[in-house]
């Protein structure tokens, strides 16, 4: 039986989501967070792992948003740090691609992509991740500071050198 001081205690209250609540907010921010993913790894299976991590703690995680702004920032700063735990990992820092395999075990059908898709995956770290933070999700220029743990002369630099090379890249393919 409950104690009457512990009766009043919230810290310790566990927040569930209905199954519908669950699925909606997936269906509202799995596809954000695979793009992360895949602007961090250039890998679809590794951007899925991060992008399963990631809403397992949307769904699991005791806070409840009031503003929609709110939710996006929280959801794509978990998502960036789960990024950056991918790249932390001994096993992402030890592991070999399938390509460099002697004889590989299957055959690997070749993503379709653009030129454009290929020109920013090519980008420098730094610069495919503010340039897919300011143009595909919309950030401001603070905001990108703020998420990559940088300065705002830093995201400004890692935006006009990106783009610029993204230029360059694309006037050779056309």
């Amino acid at each position: 039986m409950k104690g009457a001081d512990q009766e009043g205690d919230d810290s310790t209250k566990e927040i569930t989501y209905s199954r519908q609540e669950a699925e909606e907010l997936v269906a509202r921010w799995s596809d954000t967070v695979l793009r992360i993913g895949y602007t961090w790894t250039g890998e679809l299976q590794d951007a899925q792992d991060i992008s399963q991590t990631a809403l397992l703690k949307l769904l699991t995680s005791p806070q409840r948003f009031l503003e929609p702004e709110q939710e996006r920032a929280w959801v794509v700063r978990v998502a960036v740090n789960c990024c950056k735990d991918w790249k932390k990992s001994a096993w992402n820092r030890r592991r070999v691609p399938l390509e460099d395999a002697p004889e590989p075990a299957v055959h690997m059908p070749e993503l379709e992509d653009s030129p454009v898709l290929r020109a920013v995956q090519a980008l420098p770290e730094n610069y495919r991740q503010a340039v897919y933070l300011r143009y595909y999700e919309e950030y401001s220029v603070e905001e990108i500071a703020a998420l990559m743990g940088c300065r705002v002369q830093q995201v400004s630099t890692y935006l006009y050198r990106g783009k610029a090379k993204l230029k360059t890249m694309l006037e050779e393919v056309v």
